[in-house]
């Protein structure tokens, strides 16, 4: 199985016909999801998110632009005719981060017939044979902060817990904080369950590569990325427990963009 990793710096300063120039590739829907925001910083990490969603396309002949993009049923957003690829979005601070899989022996020109019911013009449920789809992503990136005992006593194990304590330094326990913050976020998005699902009612073991505790462990494949001052994790659900992982990953700024 193939895992495509990107992740883009988005603080580069434009000019303002850079920004326009770079918007107009995207879809309407897109641009329009900009313009609705308040602020300037997520206007740019929304611009962000869709150029390095359209640059993850662009891999599979895709564009962001062209595509109709529907939900499964857990709620995850896809793309509606191409449901051999799976894809997650995540950003902080001023970093996006996206994942994509592909099952490149089950593309299916259109795929009309695993797609149920339209229920909106955005949305659908995928009804066909499970085979068709990519295996499910999940990433996270946050930007590296102090650890709080008291968020990780209410949202950690207890055996992450007891990692974090176990720190020789403060600055070990802030790294693990945030690799095993990061750790449960990419899982929770895999799962589509968001904190419907308590963040402690799981736990991770950091490792190389690190594992989800217990017996369904195998079924997970998770990938770890270190920046200077942010961490990263890719979670993904095998369908083949025996097949090799390969991991692809590149970074990109804002102005490799223009």
């Amino acid at each position: 199985m193939e895992v495509y990793v990107y992740m883009m710096r988005v603080d580069d300063p434009l000019t303002a016909s850079q920004e326009a120039s770079l918007k107009s590739r995207l879809s309407t829907a897109r641009q329009n999801k900009i313009e609705k925001l308040r602020y300037d910083a997520d206007k740019r990490l929304s611009l962000g998110a869709g150029l390095l969603l359209d640059y993850g396309l662009n891999q599979f002949g895709l564009k962001e632009r062209d595509e109709t993009f529907a939900a499964i049923e857990n709620g995850k957003p896809c793309l509606k005719n191409h449901p051999e690829i799976q894809f997650n979005l995540s950003h902080s601070g001023s970093m996006v981060m996206a994942a994509f899989t592909c099952q490149k022996d089950k593309k299916n020109s259109g795929c009309a017939e695993t797609v149920g019911r339209i229920e909106t013009e955005q949305k659908a449920t995928f009804s066909g044979p499970r085979e068709w789809l990519a295996c499910p992503v999940g990433c996270d990136v946050e930007r590296k902060q102090k650890a709080r005992m008291e968020v990780a006593r209410r949202f950690f194990a207890p055996a992450e817990q007891q990692i974090l304590l176990s720190a020789k330094t403060e600055e070990e326990r802030d790294l693990l904080f945030g690799r095993l913050w990061t750790l449960k976020e990419s899982f929770l998005k895999v799962e589509g369950k968001g904190m419907a699902m308590p963040l402690d009612s799981f736990a991770m073991e950091l490792g190389d590569p690190s594992r989800l505790a217990g017996e369904r462990a195998s079924q997970y494949r998770f990938q770890e990325f270190e920046l200077p001052d942010y961490c990263a994790s890719v979670c993904v659900k095998r369908k083949n427990q025996s097949e090799n992982d390969t991991f692809f990953f590149s970074f990109q700024n804002l102005q490799d963009m223009v």
